[in-house]
């Protein structure tokens, strides 16, 4: 403009000039963004002689052909303006300075244009090392962007016009998560025409780490800590999937770490679970409650209680802790025409054969000792797969010890009054009559023939004792008639059938004796005699 009115000062003031413009120069001259192909014009109406000169100082308003910058009299100016590119509408003038000391100024108001935006591509993957890409940002318009992600850096110029390539660095992933950022392009300083471009980052399993990985903790209560390393900027979370194994400090946090935990004590069974972290395991398997110590104290004769040797097929009690289920315990049961060898989790073993069992509990267990025993056993019991102590023991061929009735090993003993077939316990209410045959039960005696089976059921007819029997009752010697197994009974029980001396001076409870081979019975058991 300042050009324009040197020019002016250097024409002479014609004071009759008039000028009329068209458009007025008082009317704004509203055009679109897209520049004309038509020049605008403006008509200049003056009379001959009155000079005038124009220009602009806006860059975007041009004359296109004119060599000068003035005209007199009637005449006409052309003037374009350039493409609006954004990011708005835009305002220029063009002036005009007239020889009669006047001027005249158009305002040009040019409408913001309507932008267009795309990306190509508009998304992209990295790796988890990082590295350079560029994308295409097509538009009709001026256009600007910025990272949005703090991994993300633009490594080109951050602006341009019209179409343009846009450059881009991602920096390496040090966590163990993916992670996705992004870039924006605006086209025209026009938010309604923003694009992102999408970067997707895959991060590195390596990148956090765990130690231990496992553990194998005892049965008692116990507590740990659990080091998590990874990059400070890398968060993480961790929870435990079961109710044993909790977290003692924070379930979520970043970089490096160490985690504590606590174990409850196992009252069970051997268990496992874990601590997770991310994508990693931290498990731990927690060993079982120590089993209570299977201490085997005794083997002592069923009958009697006696301890010492034993016998083949002799029915003993062996005593000890822990060696069988609580009370009340289990009994034999007859399957296939034996009795059990494993019972309620119990075994017995003589020299590793396991023996025929009557009861078990978890302070006595009643068995049968295998008839092939001989010199000395190696006796051991097992509750549960856990192993007692060993008891090493003579053998001798027989051990009599006489049933009483109420299982104490003496008083009343465990015989029957045989009267007219029928059998009926000897009691001091129903004794015995001189001269009648009675039955006694024993155990303890020996190997019989035909030879007796391990655990088997006795048929008829029954075997017998190989060894000598004698019975004394009152002290005299009363007459065996019947000695070996009971019929239809479990093998190693014995039923000695004898004949009441019928020269006793007296009746009462009368002590009781039996021997077998060698060895003799218990004393201090009676029968009733009338």
């Amino acid at each position: 403009m300042k050009l324009v009115l040197l020019l002016a000062a250097a024409v002479p003031a014609l004071a009759q000039c008039n000028y009329v413009f068209s458009p007025s120069a008082s009317q704004t001259i509203a055009i679109t963004a897209d520049a004309s192909a038509t020049p605008n014009t403006i008509t200049v109406s003056a009379p001959a002689g009155c000079n005038w000169a124009y220009g602009t100082n806006y860059s975007w308003i041009t004359f296109p052909g004119a060599t000068n910058l003035y005209g007199s009299g009637n005449g006409s100016v052309s003037w374009v303006a350039s493409q609006n590119l954004g990011p708005g509408l835009r305002e220029g003038t063009i002036a005009f300075a007239l020889n009669n000391g006047g001027s005249a100024v158009f305002t040009v108001v040019q409408a913001a244009p309507s932008c267009t935006l795309a990306l190509n591509p508009s998304s992209a993957s990295a790796a988890v090392g990082g590295g350079n890409g560029s994308f295409q940002v097509q538009t009709n318009c001026v256009w600007g962007a910025g990272s949005e992600s703090a991994f993300l850096t633009l490594t080109s110029a951050a602006s341009g016009t019209l179409n343009g390539t846009l450059n881009y660095a991602v920096a390496p992933n040090v966590c163990v998560a993916s992670r996705s950022g992004a870039i924006g392009v605006q086209a025209g300083g026009s938010v309604n025409t923003e694009q992102t471009f999408q970067v997707n980052q895959a991060g590195a399993p390596g990148n956090l780490t765990l130690t231990p990985t496992s553990l194998t903790a005892p049965a008692a209560a116990s507590t740990g800590t659990l080091a998590i390393a990874t990059d400070s900027s890398c968060s993480w979370s961790a929870y435990s999937d079961v109710s044993w194994l909790t977290l003692t400090g924070g379930a979520t946090g970043s970089g490096n770490f160490s985690l504590p935990y606590r174990i409850l004590a196992n009252t069970s069974a051997q268990r496992s679970g874990s601590i997770h972290v991310g994508a990693l395991l931290f498990t731990v398997t927690q060993q079982a409650v120590a089993a209570p110590a299977v201490v085997l104290s005794a083997v002592a004769n069923a009958a009697s209680y006696a301890t010492g040797p034993v016998s083949p097929g002799e029915i003993v009690a062996l005593f000890g802790s822990n060696i069988g289920p609580p009370l009340p315990g289990a009994s034999f049961q007859v399957v296939g025409g034996s009795i059990n060898k494993s019972l309620g989790g119990v075994q017995v073993l003589f020299d590793g054969v396991p023996a025929p069992l009557l009861f078990v509990s978890a302070g006595q267990v009643n068995a049968i000792v295998p008839y092939a025993v001989t010199g000395s056993t190696a006796v051991q019991l097992t509750y549960q797969n856990t192993a007692s102590n060993t008891l090493t023991l003579p053998v001798q061929a027989t051990t009599p010890g006489l049933l009483t009735l109420d299982n104490s090993g003496s008083g009343g003993g465990a015989i029957q009054n045989l009267v007219n077939q029928n059998l009926s316990n000897n009691t001091p209410a129903n004794p015995a009559a001189r001269g009648s045959v009675v039955v006694i039960y024993c155990v303890g005696g020996g190997v019989t023939s035909p030879a007796s089976v391990d655990a088997s059921v006795i048929g008829v007819p029954a075997p017998v004792l190989t060894q000598s029997v004698t019975v004394n009752i009152g002290g005299m010697n009363a007459s065996v008639l019947y000695s070996g197994a009971v019929p239809y009974s479990v093998a190693g029980l014995t039923q000695i059938n004898a004949t009441v001396p019928a020269s006793l001076s007296a009746g009462g409870l009368l002590p009781v004796v039996v021997r077998i081979g060698n060895q003799q019975s218990q004393s201090g058991v009676t029968i009733a005699v009338e």
